[in-house]
This record gives C-alpha cells, sequence and structure tokens, in this order.
C-alpha cells in the first residue's frame, strides 16, 4: 500500500528516505530505507532493476511522494531531470518502510487500457522506470484452436475464429470468441490471458506455466497478492486518530458514490496503480471530505458533489502524471470514452467498468447505484483526461474556490487535511 498515505515527516537524507510511519495501533515509528539499494540509473532514467542511482545523480530531491533527480549517461552528460512516483515500490509494513518490486507480476497488477486490434493485444503497462510504456503482443503467436477451445503455447487460432472481444474483470482479463471445431460448427470459447502473459519491464511476454492450479502452483502465488477490496479495508489502520471514528466515517464513504468511482477508476488502471489510487480515496480523502468537509456544505449537495469531484479528479490525475500518462501517444482516456475514440477500446472499457463496479459495489457493501458510478465515472475521466492535457476542467477550480469561501464565511477550519491534497483556505 502506498507508503505516503500513513507516514508523516517524509524527507530526503541524501539517499536515505525517512519517515514516521504509523503502524496498526495507531502508533508513529521512526523508519528509514536507503534507496540507493533498490532504485539504480540505465541512461539518465530511473530504474528499479538495478541499484546506485545517488552515485550518478545530481539536484536529488523528493516532493512529497515522488523522487527527482539528473543523472549521468554512459556518455557523461546529464540527462534532463527524472522523476519516479516511490508510492508504487515503497509500502508502509505496520510501521516499517519496506520496497516492493512488482514488474514480473501479473498484468492485471500492472497494466491497463487494454483492447484487441485483429489478433494484437495492446495496452498500456509500467517499466521499471516506474512509467506508463505501450506493449503489444500478437496473440495468433500464441494461441492455438484445439477443435473449438483456445490452447495455449500454440498458434494460428485466428483463422478459424469470429466475434473476439476482451471482457477485463477482478483476476483476469479475458479473450472471448467463437472458434469453430472440428465439425466446422462455431463454439463459444474463452482463455484468461493473464495466465500467461506477464509485464517484462514493461512490455508484453508470453510465458507458459505448468501446474498453475496447484496449491503452490503460479495462479495461487500470482493471484493471492492481487488486492481487491482488501485495501479499503486495511486503509483503516492509515487514518491518524481514533480507529472507532475511522471506521465509522469509512463506512459513511462506502455510501459516497465518488468514493466508489474513484475506487473503480483505480482498479481499472490496474491493481498495483489502483492500489495506490485507491488507498488515497477510500479512506484518507475520503474520510478527510466525510468529516472535515461535509457538514459545512450539508446544504448545497450539489455543491459538495463538485467538490468531491474536482478534489479526487485531481489526486488521480496527479498521480497518473507522476506515471508518464501525459506523454503516452493517442490519448488513450479520451479514446476510451469520447464518442470519437478507438472503438475497440470503448467496447473494453465498458466491460470493465461494468464489472469492476459490481465487484466495488458488492465488496464494499455500498448502496449506490451501479449506474450512477458508472456515468459518475466516465465524466471524472473525461475530467483527468483534460488534467492530463494541461487543461483541467474549469468547474473543478470554481468548485473548490466556492467551498473555500462558504469555509471563511463559516470561520471554519480545516484540520487534518491529508498530504496528497493540496487545499488551503
Amino acid at each position: 500500500m502506498a507508503f505516503y498515505n500513513s507516514c508523516r515527516n517524509v524527507h530526503l537524507d541524501g539517499s536515505i528516505l525517512k519517515a514516521e510511519c504509523q503502524n496498526h495501533d495507531g502508533n508513529w515509528i521512526p523508519s528509514d530505507i536507503n534507496l540507493n539499494r533498490y532504485i539504480g540509473n540505465k541512461e539518465g532514467y530511473f530504474n528499479t532493476s538495478t541499484d546506485s542511482f545517488y552515485d550518478s545523480a545530481t539536484d536529488v530531491r523528493l516532493e512529497g511522494s515522488v523522487l527527482h533527480a539528473r543523472m549521468r549517461t554512459s556518455s557523461g552528460s546529464y540527462q534532463d531531470e527524472q522523476t519516479v512516483d516511490l508510492n508504487l515500490f515503497i509500502t508502509n509494513n505496520d510501521g516499517d518502510l519496506k520496497f516492493k518490486q512488482y514488474m514480473h507480476e501479473s498484468i492485471l497488477k500492472t497494466g491497463s487500457f487494454y483492447y484487441l486490434d485483429g489478433s494484437i493485444l495492446r495496452g498500456l503497462v509500467l517499466g521499471y522506470n516506474g512509467k506508463f510504456n505501450v506493449a503489444e503482443i500478437d496473440l495468433n503467436d500464441h494461441y492455438g484452436n484445439k477443435n473449438g477451445s483456445f490452447q495455449s503455447e500454440d498458434n494460428h487460432f485466428w483463422y478459424t475464429s469470429r466475434n473476439l472481444t476482451l471482457d477485463p474483470s477482478p483476476g483476469a482479463l479475458t479473450l472471448k470468441g467463437e472458434l469453430r471445431n472440428w465439425d466446422k460448427n462455431w463454439q463459444h470459447a474463452e482463455m484468461n490471458l493473464a495466465l500467461c502473459i506477464m509485464n517484462n519491464d514493461g512490455n508484453f511476454r508470453f510465458v507458459r506455466h505448468d501446474g498453475f492450479w496447484d496449491r503452490d502452483g503460479w495462479f495461487a502465488k500470482t493471484f493471492e497478492g492481487v488486492p481487491l477490496i482488501g485495501f479499503v479495508i486495511a486503509g483503516v489502520h492509515e487514518a491518524a486518530g481514533n480507529h472507532e471514528h475511522a471506521a465509522r466515517a469509512l463506512a459513511k464513504c462506502a455510501n459516497s458514490s465518488i468514493v466508489c468511482v474513484g475506487v473503480v477508476v483505480g482498479f481499472m488502471l490496474g491493481e498495483t496503480l489502483g492500489s495506490v489510487i485507491g488507498a488515497g480515496i477510500a479512506t484518507p480523502i475520503g474520510i478527510w471530505v466525510e468529516t472535515e468537509i461535509k457538514e459545512h456544505l450539508i446544504e448545497d449537495p450539489m455543491l459538495l458533489a463538485e467538490f468531491e469531484d474536482a478534489t479526487l479528479g485531481r489526486y488521480i490525475g496527479e498521480t497518473l502524471l507522476n506515471m508518464g500518462m501525459a506523454a503516452i501517444p493517442g490519448d488513450p482516456i479520451a479514446n476510451m470514452t469520447s464518442s470519437a475514440g478507438n472503438e475497440a477500446l470503448k467496447v473494453t472499457f465498458q466491460k470493465a467498468l461494468t464489472n469492476y463496479t459490481r465487484q466495488v459495489v458488492a465488496g464494499m457493501r455500498s448502496s449506490v447505484a451501479t449506474t450512477e458510478i458508472e456515468e459518475k465515472t466516465k465524466i471524472l475521466l473525461s475530467g483527468i483526461g483534460d488534467l492530463l492535457k494541461g487543461q483541467p476542467p474549469a468547474n473543478w477550480a470554481e468548485a473548490e474556490e466556492k467551498v473555500k469561501n462558504v469555509l471563511r464565511d463559516r470561520g471554519a477550519q480545516v484540520l487534518n487535511t491529508p498530504p496528497m491534497v493540496n487545499f488551503k483556505i
């Protein structure tokens, strides 16, 4: 889980990241971790598969959870400033900072924005540099048709297939379609692509796994770590102060449509990034809005909704900026949400939206209608897309200013503002 949401006094001392981290008992424990042991320099870019970045870096600094530096290349020159969001890799393990490497794991944890282009699977996956990379793989080279069923580690299924679609859901990225059997009849077939397609430093890689259904096999080891709703509940332990109060506030958040929307968006972006986003949305930000802001806007639910949209939209958008989303060609958010977008991506997006919404509503035991969450998700993503293009929605700034005016008029004090929220009266 993202360390920054449950730590305070976070700072750098050389290459040492130091902080006070809250443990499960609510106590603040001093902790530190030497980033030089886990982060390296690859031709002027951060790389978490090597180490010793600090030895060839200058202008090293920390802003929030984001590490900045300029690093020397093999030619001796310095690359432009690079960034990496440490929330992706560093967790607070009961008051102790730990580094976790995700990049060899399932595409469900480190990928998003999947769609089919003929037999080619395309999507965005995180690389060792902590940024999104465009990845593709021709499924026709790795899957065959065995009497109307998909066969992995084979090829050429494409020539006897039709009506192929992707169906993303928690725990699976399912390829569905019809395959012609030996009797030349068409029959329904499906295959979970996440079983064999892995993330190899921001690229798709096919890996055949034998015995993956075994209790100690690859499937169990990989998917037992995929966070679905668990981080929402665990996030209660990250809330400062009284845990019973935090638990009650979290229960209120479960019936906040915009919080549900934020968790859905987090899941759709891949479980690693989703846990970073979701941990902030479902606990610190959600609790802050419910306990510090809502009481002053109870008479204006429309303004409250607009303020929630702006607060969560900025948080998600800025997190995606740190992941390099703005540099991805083709504007993936617009391509999956706008009327003129990529049709294949839009179809996959709608299926993912429906599947993840149902999972979130059930897991959080929310009373919010799934149709409301789906519609608000589309609106929020559209605003986030504008922010990534350097044009944040004007209504976000207007809502924030209106809320500040209300709070000033009432002489209200806003306390316990989460570190990831830039809101000052």
